[in-house]
C-alpha cells in the first residue's frame, strides 16, 4: 500500500465524482421512468438506463477499492470522534455502493427476469424463479439500502462542508478536481 499524503489521488478523485455523477443518474432515470405508463418504450429505456448506470456503479466501486487498497488514502484530518465516524459512514458507503446492484441484480434474477445493459448485451435469468426472495430483495434494494445511501450521504457531505466552513481544514479541498490544499 502506498503512503498516505495529503491529498486524494487523481485516480481516487476521478473515480468518487464519476460514481457521484453515476450514482445521480441511477437515481434519475428510475424516478423518470414513473413518468410512463406500463408498456410505453420510453419507460423500459429509462430502466435499461437504471440498470446500465447501477452496473457501472458497481464496477467501478469495485475498481476504486482495489486502487483505494493498493494506493492509500491521505491522513485523515479532524479529532476525537470524527475519525472514527469518518471512516464509518465511507465503509457503508462503499458497501451499499457494492449491494445496492447487486441487490437489484439479484431480485431481477430471482423474478425470472433477463436485464440488458448497455442496450449491447443481455444478462440472462439464470437462477431459479423466487418472487418471494425478489420481493425481500427489492424492499433490501428500494427501501433499506436507499434510505441508508440518503442518510449516509447527508452526513458525508455535512461532514466535508462542517469541516471547509467551520474547522477550515483541508477536507473538501483534498477531495475537490480543482481544489489545492493549503
Amino acid at each position: 500500500m502506498g503512503s498516505a499524503s495529503n491529498s486524494w489521488s487523481p485516480v481516487l478523485k476521478g473515480l468518487h465524482w464519476i460514481i457521484a455523477i453515476c450514482i445521480l443518474c441511477a437515481w434519475g432515470s428510475v424516478e423518470l421512468h414513473e413518468f410512463y405508463e406500463r408498456g410505453d418504450p420510453m419507460r423500459g429505456w429509462w430502466m435499461m438506463l437504471h440498470f446500465s448506470v447501477g452496473f457501472t456503479v458497481l464496477l467501478l466501486a469495485m475498481v476504486r477499492l482495489y486502487y483505494r487498497a493498493t494506493h492509500g488514502r491521505p491522513t485523515l484530518y479532524g479529532s476525537g470522534f470524527q475519525k472514527p465516524v469518518s471512516l464509518l459512514v465511507q465503509s457503508l458507503m462503499y458497501i451499499i455502493m457494492l449491494g445496492m446492484p447487486l441487490t437489484g441484480l439479484l431480485m431481477r434474477q430471482f423474478a425470472g427476469r433477463d436485464t440488458t445493459l448497455f442496450w449491447l448485451f443481455e444478462l440472462p435469468a439464470f437462477l431459479s424463479e423466487n418472487k418471494d426472495l425478489a420481493k425481500q430483495l427489492a424492499y433490501l434494494h428500494k427501501d433499506f439500502l436507499w434510505n441508508s445511501l440518503l442518510v449516509l450521504l447527508v452526513l458525508h457531505i455535512g461532514g466535508a462542508l462542517w469541516h471547509h466552513l467551520f474547522i477550515k481544514d483541508n477536507t473538501l479541498r483534498q477531495m475537490l478536481p480543482f481544489g489545492k490544499t493549503k
